[in-house]
């Protein structure tokens, strides 16, 4: 039986965060990407991963990328909040759990969440972002570098683009909030 996903954003006092209930895959993974797209110049984005009993591939190199976009902003920070617990089922098999930078919970958006319809993708957008998480992956190294290389370089193929070119910038799909 699949575990239903609920994508939710909120904001709090100095950016956002948002909450993924469920499987973060590459489903959500480009709706994510261009949810926290707007708060990636002056905000703090925070990955609220404490209700989410699973991240693909796709989604661990699209918060690869969330992280690597703060880090050209000085005024922007990029947090994901989990338990310890679920640090290390959701990012030690892919060594990511020393990369990225945790707290242990979330804070309350203002007001409510919102909740996010996850939008059906054009398979070629798809691929591209697939394929550039992918990318993202096997430059961190390590143990599973040299397969999610061959992923990136199998879709790469498929889509008839050299890779490792430069992502496209996405269209940001800002979420309504109050």
């Amino acid at each position: 039986m699949e575990i239903p996903t609920e994508f939710l954003i909120g904001r709090i006092a100095n950016g956002l965060v948002v909450r993924i209930v469920g499987r973060g895959t590459m489903q959500e993974s480009l709706a994510f990407r261009a949810a926290v797209a707007p708060g990636l110049e002056t905000a703090v984005v925070i990955f609220d991963a404490t209700h989410c009993g699973y991240i693909d591939s796709t989604f661990l190199g699209c918060l690869i990328w969330v992280k690597k976009a703060c880090e050209q902003t000085a005024a922007c920070r990029f947090f994901i909040a989990a338990s310890s617990a679920t640090r290390v089922k959701l990012f030690s098999t892919s060594s990511l759990d020393g990369y990225f930078d945790f707290v242990d919970a979330s804070p309350e958006p203002l007001g409510k969440f919102v909740k996010i319809d996850i939008e059906k993708l054009d398979p070629k957008e798809l691929g591209r972002h697939v394929m550039r998480c992918h990318e993202l992956l096997a430059d961190m190294g390590g143990s599973k570098a040299r397969a999610f290389k061959a992923v990136a370089d199998r879709l790469a193929k498929e889509l008839g683009e050299k890779a490792d070119t430069p992502a496209p910038e996405f269209p940001n799909r800002p979420a309504q909030l109050s």
